[in-house]
């Protein structure tokens, strides 16, 4: 028995792509965590597949699950020095845990106006699949745009807006024009209150993004901000969607991609998808997205296949920021989505 072994074993089981580095991972997020959630977020591997890692090795005896966690027994010490696998040693800077910018002095009184504005936001529902990230990464968000000259004077289209980017970019004031398309019409009504009530620039529009964007939407875009679902098919539609609302060359897009349903084989169809479509990747920033935990966590996939029914305590689920750059206008369908089942795949897991 090997890391190889053990790959080849959850490869068999899941059906996605695993080698003994992908292990390796797993292994050494063990070494400081007996959390599931934070082995799934240490290790930068799908959760299903992290799941069906650890199942396998709780029948070789390598590990135990319990009400309190996972627990390496000895067997599972002794491979894993046998592996030569040692445990994380992270770096990441303290003021802007990674992501690169800071909420500075310039944006601190917009950001403490949204912290407050926040805290009556709409909960994340099942139905709309909905989920959002902390106050600060929807900040942090803005000042990445500020930073990479995507915010002053231009205009914004929010495709879906959980993390309540739209009233953000609003709070600055430096953005030409935002809108916002949203299903959920508590979001709507909920966003339209708060820029009625801050007097902000911004529409709010009710839209399924599933249908064809409005005419007057196309082509008429510096900057788009989407969190599009990470199926190889889903996501190439979705982050269409921001791509032919953009004017031309120079348009930019900012989406997030985790590792905790894509797998690098994925990040890299995924990758391949953005250059066909006329973009070129000008940042991606590691675990910049932080997301609050769900509170129908036990309803989700998730926790259907995790090892050890515990919630999760601190917040796990991470993406990467992607920022997109056109380099070159190319033809993009702007299709109906509706009846296509393009949501899911073997590396899902929040549905």
């Amino acid at each position: 028995m090997d890391k190889d072994v053990l790959a080849r074993d959850v490869a068999n089981v899941t059906k996605i792509p695993w080698n003994g580095r992908n292990v390796e991972r797993v292994l050494s997020s063990l070494l400081i965590t007996g959390d599931f959630w934070n082995v799934v977020s240490l290790s930068c591997e799908p959760l299903p597949a992290v799941a069906a890692l650890l199942k396998l090795m709780a029948e070789e005896g390598m590990v135990a699950f319990s009400e309190y966690g996972i627990k390496l027994t000895q067997r599972g010490r002794d491979f894993i020095e046998k592996e030569g696998v040692s445990p994380w040693h992270l770096h990441t800077c303290p003021r802007c845990e990674g992501r690169t910018v800071v909420i500075d002095d310039e944006l601190k009184d917009a950001f403490d106006r949204f912290l407050k504005i926040q805290i009556d936001r709409p909960e994340a529902i099942r139905d709309y699949d909905q989920g959002y990230v902390t106050p600060e990464t929807t900040f942090a968000r803005v000042a990445l745009a500020d930073s990479r000259g995507d915010l002053r004077g231009k205009n914004i289209i929010v495709l879906g807006d959980d993390d309540l980017v739209g009233i953000a970019l609003g709070l600055t004031g430096l953005a030409r024009r935002v809108v916002v398309l949203e299903l959920d019409e508590r979001l709507i009504n909920f966003e339209r209150e708060i820029s009625s009530k801050y007097g902000l620039s911004i529409d709010v529009m009710a839209h399924d993004l599933r249908k064809p964007l409005p005419q007057e939407m196309l082509g008429n875009f510096d900057v788009f901000f989407c969190d599009p679902p990470e199926t190889v098919e889903a996501f190439d539609a979705f982050v269409g969607r921001g791509i032919i609302a953009l004017k031309g060359e120079g348009g930019s897009g900012y989406f997030g991609i985790t590792h905790a349903e894509s797998s690098f084989h994925k990040w890299r169809a995924l990758e391949m998808k953005l250059l066909q479509r006329g973009l070129v990747i000008t940042d991606i920033i590691h675990d910049f997205n932080v997301y609050m935990n769900w509170e129908y966590v036990q309803e989700m996939l998730a926790w259907d296949l995790a090892p050890v029914k515990q919630a999760p305590i601190q917040n796990w689920y991470k993406s990467a920021m992607v920022r997109v750059e056109m380099v070159e206008r190319l033809e993009m369908p702007n299709e109906d989505l509706t009846d296509r089942d393009i949501y899911n795949d073997a590396e899902s897991s929040t549905i």
